[in-house]
């Protein structure tokens, strides 16, 4: 009875085994497709051109802001590792791509160096973070530029047609920049500090006098 009692118990404890790893495997697969679903929005949200490009450039846009979400992600756990690996994938990108690949989404790009710099503010280097805002900065005046044109470009878009939430650029994304921004230089940009007035005036001493015009006098 003993030896059945502890078969019986084997038994269970490897069927719970493998549910546990069935779980896991589910679980993980949910996780993949969730990440799927999430870029697909988010990249059909920041960079409606994406749409119009051939599938291998589609592809390597979702892969990289699948990369970037995870290693962003990290910022609540390990905020030294969310820098490093965000840095990353940023970097390789950017010198990897193609420019005008990375020009189809600027709005992509200025959010991805935002949330790289709230990596670097969570690991205590503002100055970090105030380097890549500005460097940013580039790509937020090209994804505005391209917002207006597109919205400009129908003439049956209007304030009366259009929906207000329409009729700003990313307000939200937009003020948490400046505000940062702003808070930053203010923090580390070099500080005035007042003109020093010289005590002795000095000599001048004049080595040369050049006449440009024909036959001209001095004064």
């Amino acid at each position: 009875s003993h030896l059945r009692a502890r078969c019986s118990c084997s038994r269970f404890a490897a069927l719970a085994a493998a549910a546990v790893v069935v779980a896991d495997r589910q679980a993980t697969a949910a996780a993949e497709v969730n990440q799927h679903v999430a870029t697909a929005r988010l990249l059909m949200s920041e960079c409606p051109d994406l749409q119009a490009q051939p599938d291998e450039v589609v592809e390597l846009w979702h892969e990289v802001s699948r990369m970037f979400l995870q290693a962003h992600s990290m910022i609540y756990v390990d905020p030294g590792l969310a820098l490093r690996s965000t840095l990353g994938v940023l970097v390789h990108f950017l010198q990897g791509a193609p420019t005008h690949v990375l020009h189809i989404c600027p709005a992509s790009l200025m959010r991805y160096f935002k949330k790289a710099g709230d990596c670097a503010v969570a690991f205590g280097d503002p100055a970090r973070c105030r380097l890549l805002m500005q460097w940013g900065t580039t790509y937020r005046v090209m994804a505005l530029s391209k917002w207006y044109l597109r919205i400009t470009s129908n003439p049956a878009w209007n304030k009366e047609t259009l929906p207000p939430e329409a009729l700003n650029f990313d307000p939200e994304y937009q003020g948490s920049y400046d505000l940062a921004l702003q808070a930053l230089h203010r923090q580390h940009a070099v500080q005035p500090r007042p003109l020093l007035q010289a005590h002795d005036a000095g000599t001048v001493q004049i080595l040369a006098v050049c006449l440009y015009k024909e036959n001209a006098e001095l004064p």
